[in-house]
């Protein structure tokens, strides 16, 4: 199950996000339901609010993700075009986001988790984290938020 992160040490521009359980996307990723569903529904939003700082490879791969739970090829494209998009030259897209852990980075490169999760916040940043008022986003996820956020 998604969980509620707060990095250490502190991280002012993403001081508290949701991260996966256990890595979604190409095998030999576990693909828990309710994380699928967080990378897809950040993928969502990011297709339905580009910003100008959004590669269009990533934006059109975006495009294709469908918000079901279930991992599939698009998921794992975009995936792999964010990792393309968004890391070091010689960096490794492995198509999988993985759990992070302390913080948002991990040597010079930032877990693909806190990239999606950064990308949702900037465009909600008036309900951040209350990813369930957000439109679209799935049932099962409001579950996350209570139990995580809400404390219920």
């Amino acid at each position: 199950m998604a969980h509620l992160f707060i990095p250490t040490p502190y991280e002012e521009q993403l001081p508290v996000f949701f991260n996966v359980d256990a890595p979604v996307g190409a095998q030999p990723a576990k693909n828990n339901r309710e994380d699928v569903l967080l990378v897809q529904f950040a993928m969502q939003v990011i297709a339905n609010s580009p910003v100008s700082t959004t590669h269009p490879d990533f934006l059109a791969a975006c495009k294709k993700v469908r918000v079901t739970g279930v991992i599939d090829a698009e998921t794992i494209d975009a995936i792999r075009q964010m990792q393309l998009k968004n890391s070091l030259p010689g960096a490794i897209a492995d198509g999988r986001v993985s759990p992070a852990k302390g913080g948002a980075s991990y040597g010079q490169s930032t877990y693909s988790i806190a990239i999606l999760m950064n990308s949702l916040q900037n465009r909600n940043v008036d309900v951040w984290p209350r990813i369930d008022k957000i439109p679209g986003c799935p049932t099962e996820l409001h579950a996350l938020v209570k139990r995580t956020v809400a404390g219920i």
